[in-house]
């Protein structure tokens, strides 16, 4: 039997169905989710990678991304973190975990400070520095393959009804999977910039639409089809500060990212709750939580663990509403997702698959809440030979009227 889950509540619709049938149960409930006014996503670090013949591509998660940091580590970075700072980087709560890390070298950053004692404050600081250049770097790679899952998801997404409203994209990654499909594609999005030249953040922009000219009489329009929205929550290694610029909002976009000072971006550190209330995020949060609160609305996470306070309780307010949903794409048995499963609410979906670990830590399947196994096999999406015949069939049709109306030079 499939190791495969669909909770609603604490149900498991799915329960004791052959893989191929729960797939089919699956999907048919998302394409009826396809189909609501208002649809949102919200993708989160699981979203960057994806696991190929047991290698993980892409942007690692947590656990393995603190590995490889640890492992760029010079023996006496190592000393001065366990002798010095007291972090023993094979701890469990460490070698896991690189925003605990942070918050620990955060933490003595500050006390530091307060002693004014500048030579433990320049090398704490030169860590924190490296950190956040090992991050960056990570987030700058262009990984075609993890692109070319994003293309998958966009082809299936633009096929939604053109009547209802345009989906919302929310992101708490800083990579540009998503920009580098979606031009790849030639989907038009707006992510809060405007301008060509030089762009600069503008939230009003989000209130905006691309629209093409219907009717010229009557002056009528029609918004394009192929349009979504893109909220970075957490910023982008696109974008830096501009202090120079006469704009309202001094945020600027680049077209190739830029490690220095002025990147927006909230780290995974202790005060990126704090953090989000500055702008541009106060302005991202402020959408997000408008989008959430509109009326016959439906949020999908993907790949995101519920860790960040600041965001789940946005949704959580959310829920108060009665006909607001949440689908959750993940792991069922996760810590902060089982509190949401043990509040038995059937608005609350989970969707995932049973993971198996050995005991170094190695996933041994790639389960079907991954992103690239949700795009692939859990979105419904239109054979797109289907749709070929019937515009062919269409254009032989009006060929054929075209060939029975009479010859006026006959």
């Amino acid at each position: 039997m499939s190791e495969i889950y669909f909770y609603k509540g604490q149900k498991n619709i799915i329960d004791e169905k052959q893989e191929d049938v729960a797939i089919e149960e699956i999907q048919k409930e998302l394409l009826q989710v396809f189909d609501v006014k208002n649809l949102s996503f919200l993708f989160g670090a699981g979203c960057s990678s994806h696991v190929e013949d047991g290698t993980e591509l892409g942007i690692p998660v947590m656990a393995p991304m603190a590995k490889e940091y640890y492992d760029t580590l010079e023996p006496d970075d190592k000393t001065y973190l366990k002798d010095t700072i007291k972090i023993n980087i094979t701890h469990d709560i460490y070698n896991k975990n690189l925003e605990k890390f942070l918050e620990v070298l955060f933490s003595y950053k500050y006390l530091m400070e307060c002693r004014n004692d500048k030579d433990e404050l320049e090398k704490v600081q030169a860590l924190i520095q490296k950190t956040k250049e090992f991050i960056f770097g990570k987030c700058t790679n262009k990984y075609n393959s993890v692109v070319g899952t994003y293309e998958q998801f966009y082809k299936k997404l633009v096929y939604r009804d053109k009547n209802l409203t345009k989906t919302n994209i929310f992101t708490t990654n800083y990579d540009l999977f998503n920009e580098r499909a979606l031009d790849q594609l030639g989907i038009i999005f707006s992510n809060g910039f405007s301008g060509v030249i030089d762009r600069y953040f503008n939230p009003a922009v989000f209130n905006y639409a691309f629209a093409e000219q219907m009717d010229l009489s009557n002056n009528k329009w029609n918004v394009i089809d192929n349009f979504v929205y893109l909220y970075k929550l957490h910023g982008s290694i696109s974008w830096i500060e501009d202090e120079n610029t006469k704009h309202l909002f001094k945020i600027k976009e680049l077209q190739e990212p830029v490690m220095d000072d002025r990147n927006v971006m909230i780290y995974p550190t202790p005060v990126k709750q704090n953090a989000s209330f500055g702008s541009p995020y106060s302005d991202l949060f402020r959408e997000f939580q408008k989008k959430l609160m509109l009326s016959n609305n439906i949020l999908i996470t993907v790949g995101y663990s519920f860790s960040d306070e600041h965001i789940n309780n946005l949704i959580y307010q959310a829920l108060t509403i009665p006909a607001f949903r949440l689908i959750i794409i993940g792991n069922v048995e996760a810590k902060n997702i089982k509190k949401l499963f043990e509040l038995n609410d059937p608005r609350i979906w989970i969707i995932g698959e049973k993971e198996h670990w050995e005991d170094d830590g190695t996933l041994t399947n790639t389960p079907i809440h991954f992103f690239k196994r949700f795009v692939e096999e859990m979105l419904p999406s239109i054979d797109q030979e289907n749709i070929e015949k019937s515009v062919q069939k269409v254009l032989d049709n009006l060929f054929t009227q075209q060939e029975q109306v009479p010859n006026d030079d006959s």
